[in-house]
């Protein structure tokens, strides 16, 4: 199919094709106009075009510079649309944009703030699993959801709710094997699991966990704020070397979770811990006092406070 408009960046504004005709009320006016005013027009004529009763992108394309093409003004001139023709349908796409069905759950939930609000962003999407139990994007919300509440559970509590967001963790993998966040979310149930079971049961657990964070690593090593290179590194520096702890690579990987996301005050503390393990204490000192200096990311405030408060106890000790 012929696209409805192509564009592409020329000199300050976009080149355009129009075949239909459709657009060239807007154009033809503009074609001697100033290059900020083609910028405008450029996005106003975007807005149109990608809206659903236009089709979406579908009939978009964009092109590179090599492909930038211009109508001529006879071809704007045939074009029996005028500008209110466009604003009309521009009205009514405004008015049947679709409404984000995640929103409310994504507004309540917290990351473990406010115990409350994440019950009620669970309840929500449990709501909408019970009608739509096969969407990714429910499934896993929920995994994550049911982390939080059972982390925030008193200790006889936990369990069920991390082996639910395990089930659904598991169920939203098996929708998208490809996307990062069911991955994660999963190896986090797992790890609460076998917090809650004991040591028998983590060590089953062990491979399922590194294996979930290694598929995050490859998908998206910067999902959760570099939080897979926090929980191998925590791996690898708390089992003992017969069950596959290896200090030194939880060094290596620390390192470089701290450099892939350094907003993160758990790698920062993780870091310190093993570089005090590994016997460097003059550099697990500057990790705690740099857990102090810095500020706490507001993306996630209660991890932030928990590592400084840790730091700081840390520090005393050194």
């Amino acid at each position: 199919m012929q696209p409805l408009l192509t564009f592409n960046w020329q000199e300050t504004g976009f080149a355009h094709t129009d075949p239909s005709g459709v657009a060239c009320a807007f154009v033809e006016p503009l074609l001697a106009s100033s290059a900020m005013d083609k910028a405008i027009f450029s996005i106003v004529v975007v807005g149109f075009l990608i809206s659903p009763s236009w089709g979406g992108a579908q009939q978009t394309k964009m092109l590179m510079p090599s492909e930038v093409q211009m109508t001529n003004r006879a071809g704007c001139a045939r074009s029996p649309y005028r500008l209110a023709d466009l604003a009309q349908t521009k009205t009514r796409a405004a008015t049947t944009a679709p409404v984000n069905p995640f929103a409310e759950a994504d507004r309540l939930f917290s990351f473990g703030e406010d115990a409350a609000r994440d019950k009620q962003s669970l309840a929500v999407i449990e709501q909408a699993l019970a009608s739509n139990g096969n969407e990714y994007q429910w499934l896993w919300r929920a995994a994550r959801a049911y982390y939080y509440v059972g982390d925030g559970a008193s200790n006889n509590a936990k369990l069920p709710f991390f082996e639910k967001g395990m089930h659904v963790g598991q169920r939203a993998i098996a929708a998208q094997p490809n996307a990062v966040e069911g991955h994660f979310w999963l190896a986090a149930n797992y790890g609460g699991i076998s917090e809650e079971k004991g040591a028998f049961k983590a060590l089953a657990l062990v491979k399922k966990i590194r294996a979930e964070m290694e598929t995050v690593l490859k998908l998206y090593d910067r999902f959760q704020d570099g939080g897979a290179y926090l929980a191998l590194g925590e791996m690898d520096r708390q089992l003992p070397r017969l069950l596959g702890g290896n200090l030194k690579r939880a060094i290596e990987r620390l390192e470089q979770g701290q450099r892939i996301a350094p907003h993160n005050l758990e790698l920062w503390l993780a870091l310190g811990q093993a570089y005090q393990e590994a016997g460097r204490k003059d550099d697990a000192r500057r990790q705690f006092q740099e857990v102090l200096n810095r500020q706490i990311n507001p993306a996630f405030p209660r991890a932030g406070r928990n590592a400084q408060d840790k730091a700081r106890r840390l520090l005393a000790k050194l």
